[in-house]
């Protein structure tokens, strides 16, 4: 636990900070309020999910509000955890803004070039077609390029003095990449397209993950350690593709399956690992922003 005011770290069962004075407010909540954010979460991920089933089509402006009021809500949540010391407002839009547009356009460039090769290469088994599409055109494309854009503004960045603001940082792009995609998707398709994106905040949850080693190198660059903080960036960029890849692979091996019964069991592994993606994200979130310290 870190003071609210300075960020300096606090020993267990201090009252006031040793830096500044300020007093250490411990707030006592009950189990239910404890686990009313990820009761909440888990009923909202299944309502999406199954109103996807249920609404095949509907209204347009439903479906645009679907797709980007989820990432809005987000972006302001996560800024607000950031309290130790906000970032500033401007990089903030920059980083969103650099999601939604640029990142949009290289990535989708750059899976238009690198999905023929696939589609010569390996459209001779629909299994492994779906494997390299999850993992190397969606997961490995996207995830590089959101990466690549997130280094060259933030790295040498001032503001980037605290751990979390790698997970700000990295979620606020992945957030206006999300959101920018989801409209994309809604071009050529229904109302449930929205309610399953709606469900499963993807991007997001995979920015948290980067964010969080992304802080982790930033600390190691600055204590001197360069290859340490290398080696923490491939990390977070492994672990980012590897989830990337791995939940839209399960989603795309539902698609492909003519067994009715495949179908089913892989859409509530799909339900599970949705709900289990969003709960873990949220703690996490939580807990990286609680014991935030500086870099």
């Amino acid at each position: 636990m870190n003071c609210q005011r300075c960020g300096t770290p606090l020993r267990e069962g201090e009252k006031f900070c040793p830096q500044c004075g300020t007093p250490v407010i411990v707030q006592k909540q009950t189990f239910v309020v404890r686990r009313m954010p990820v009761l909440l979460i888990i009923v909202l991920t299944m309502g999406f999910l199954i109103s996807a089933f249920i609404f095949e089509d509907g209204d347009a402006n439903l479906a645009v509000m679907l797709s980007c009021v989820p990432g809005i809500i987000l972006m302001f949540l996560i800024y607000r955890m950031d309290r130790i010391e906000p970032e500033p407002v401007g990089l903030i839009l920059k980083l969103f803004l650099v999601g939604a547009f640029i990142a949009t356009f290289l990535a989708g460039t750059i899976e238009s070039l690198l999905g023929m090769f696939i589609d010569f290469l390996f459209s001779w088994d629909p299994i492994v077609y779906s494997f390299m599409e999850a993992f190397v055109l969606a997961a490995a494309t996207e995830e590089l390029v959101k990466y690549q854009l997130l280094k060259s503004i933030t790295w040498k960045h001032p503001a980037f003095n605290y751990r979390f603001d790698g997970v700000v940082y990295s979620t606020m792009l992945a957030i206006g990449f999300d959101i920018a995609e989801n409209l994309l998707y809604l071009a050529d398709n229904a109302l449930s397209t929205a309610f399953m994106r709606a469900a499963f905040p993807g991007h997001c949850v995979f920015g948290i993950y980067m964010g969080y080693y992304y802080g982790q190198a930033k600390s190691h660059e600055l204590h001197g350690d360069p290859e340490g903080a290398k080696k923490m960036r491939r990390k977070g960029l492994f672990i980012t593709i590897l989830i990337h890849g791995g939940y839209d692979f399960l989603c795309m091996l539902g698609s492909i399956s003519d067994s009715e019964f495949a179908q089913i069991i892989i859409g509530l592994l799909l339900l599970f690992v949705m709900v289990a993606l969003n709960v873990t994200a949220y703690k996490n979130i939580k807990k990286y922003a609680y014991y935030d310290s500086p870099v």
